[in-house]
């Protein structure tokens, strides 16, 4: 699924699918199976899409329809590459019958910011993808765009999602991790990874905030930075 402003990068870009830029967002539903099944929850599908107010549904005819029709949403990303000279992927997970309200959180979060946001997700499972467009140059615009990152989780989490789906943690969303997690949690993830990595020679820094393992983590961290002979 894309929003408005993801729809409008794509049509602007060299991957343009055809989708209407005037439409609030546009969703893709692939079937499969055997040509009598699909054709019957085609017409079923069709049938839920207008009775919940789709303007408008299109059915590929053939495999090159098809393909033109997922090249927008699969080359998305590199679309809104057009926008500004930074990308601010943000990956959060929520219950579906949740999407609708977190994206108005959402759009709400880039107005009060002056932040430019395209939604494109997966719907089905709920991962969502706000994706902040900026130049972080600026040093106060990528202030905001932090700011906003993290209201952006917060909401997430709290309609009982969580802070990632399929990107990972890695360090940008350390600061986020007690969102989800206690601090006795924490401490005992550091605690298991002490067992496998004494030295926290792997990944220094990722995942676990540091202050959770700040008993450990910070002279491990420096022995791990000293040059070998």
């Amino acid at each position: 699924m894309m929003d408005q402003a993801c729809v409008r990068a794509v049509e602007a870009s060299i991957y343009a699918a055809g989708y209407p830029t005037d439409a609030a967002a546009v969703l893709l539903v692939e079937l499969d199976g055997g040509a009598e099944a699909v054709a019957a929850e085609g017409d079923a599908v069709e049938r839920i899409l207008r009775a919940h107010g789709a303007r408008a549904v299109r059915s590929a005819s053939d495999t090159v329809e098809r393909a033109r029709l997922w090249q927008g949403r699969k080359k998305a990303f590199g679309a809104m590459g057009r926008i500004a000279p930074d990308l601010a992927v943000q990956d959060a997970v929520v219950p579906r019958s949740a999407l609708p309200d977190v994206l108005d959180r959402v759009s709400a979060i880039a107005l009060r910011h002056g932040l430019l946001v395209s939604n494109v997700f997966h719907a089905g499972d709920g991962n969502l993808h706000p994706n902040i467009s900026f130049d972080r140059r600026d040093a106060a615009l990528a202030e905001r765009v932090h700011v906003a990152s993290r209201e952006i989780m917060e909401a997430c989490v709290a309609v009982g999602g969580t802070i990632t789906g399929e990107h990972g943690v890695g360090s940008d969303k350390t600061d986020y991790m007690p969102l989800i997690f206690d601090a006795e949690t924490l401490a005992t993830m550091c605690d298991v990874r002490r067992v496998f990595d004494p030295g926290a020679r792997a990944n220094p820094g990722k995942v676990v905030p540091v202050r959770a393992c700040r008993e450990w983590h910070g002279p491990a961290l420096r022995a791990a930075g000293r040059p070998r002979r």
